[in-house]
């Protein structure tokens, strides 16, 4: 997904005046740290919900007619984002998920966008792969609950820890076990990612 990374920044770091003694707008402004509050604690919460193997946790957090992508294959609804998971659960032994800070922008309709990155370790049988991530989401307000109504996911790199130096360098950083190294999903994707010299 491409990004307006300038306009994004000056909008998100951008702190307006408090709204003095109108208090109807300064109650929305609190609203809406708390609306991002609760969305912060909901990535944190996914990644312990993942770590556990918390299966009925973590289907929990999609809205009904949520969507789990994965490298641009999508699943929806309960019964297949469970499925997804599981698969991901029975492959690896043991995870661990690093959550990062994201960002969010609330669109003051019960919807909000936001992105973050992150680190895993994941074991297989036989290796550590580790990996970094960045989330792509949609979130929903049901019933005074921010879920996700989408959650995409695309990868910096997928490595065998064992092969992380001579991986590291390279563009094919997608190095699952069993199969052909693939190219990364960025950032070389990314339209800023060959002009910084223009």
């Amino acid at each position: 997904m491409s990004l307006d990374l300038p306009a994004v920044t000056a909008a998100l770091t951008t702190v307006p005046a408090l709204p003095g003694e109108d208090w109807a707008a300064l109650a929305r402004v609190v609203g809406d740290q708390a609306d991002r509050q609760a969305i912060a604690d909901l990535g944190v919460l996914y990644a312990r919900a993942v770590d556990d193997h918390a299966i009925d946790a973590l289907v929990a957090m999609y809205t009904p007619d949520g969507v789990f992508e994965r490298r641009g294959v999508a699943v929806t609804g309960a019964e297949a984002i469970r499925a997804a998971y599981v698969a991901s659960f029975d492959t690896y032994r043991t995870m661990l998920h690093t959550p990062h800070p994201g960002v969010v922008r609330l669109h003051g309709d019960g919807t909000a966008t936001g992105w973050s990155h992150g680190h895993a370790e994941l074991a297989t049988r036989r290796t550590l792969v580790q990996a970094s991530y960045r989330y792509e989401d949609d979130y929903r307000r049901v019933d005074g609950r921010w879920l996700f109504a989408r959650r995409s996911i695309t990868f910096m790199y997928a490595v065998p820890a064992d092969r992380m130096a001579e991986s590291f360098g390279s563009a094919e950083r997608m190095r699952w076990p069993g199969t052909e190294p693939e190219a990364a999903d960025y950032p070389e994707t990314a339209p800023t990612w060959g002009t910084y010299r223009s």
